[in-house]
């Protein structure tokens, strides 16, 4: 059975992963997005290791498709309202993925300096539907 919801894995220790989750929660007006934390999802992704895992977000397309990372990014934008038109035009460009992984390259590099007192906590875990 096909699934017509993504699901959007993070790191709820993250003070940025959390952020993102609660602007992804506000930003998915159709609520096609489940938000779930990685500590409580990792049957999602069997046969990652657990470094694997907690190493990036993850986004599961409801064909089952699994994306990590910079790769996640278009998957996650087409589920957002207005958002598919930009997920196919980045997906299909290597030029503006490569602007896409060196951002999220910078931003999981340097993610506790970054939080900038952005707490993790306060993430909206099972939401979306």
């Amino acid at each position: 059975m096909v699934r017509d919801e993504y699901i959007l894995l993070f790191d709820r220790d993250c003070g940025i992963c959390s952020a993102l989750s609660r602007w992804i929660h506000r930003a998915d007006l159709r609520r096609r997005i489940r938000l779930r934390t990685l500590q409580s999802s990792r049957d999602l992704l069997p046969g990652l290791s657990d470094d694997a895992i907690l190493s990036a977000f993850h986004v599961i397309s409801p064909g089952g498709r699994v994306a990590t990372g910079g790769d996640a990014v278009p998957a996650l934008i087409e589920a957002l309202p207005m958002g598919a038109g930009l997920g196919r035009i980045l997906r299909g460009s290597r030029g503006l993925m490569v602007h896409v992984h060196a951002f999220y390259r910078f931003l999981t590099r340097f993610r506790e300096q970054l939080v900038c007192g952005v707490e993790p906590r306060g993430t909206w875990e099972g939401s979306g539907r």
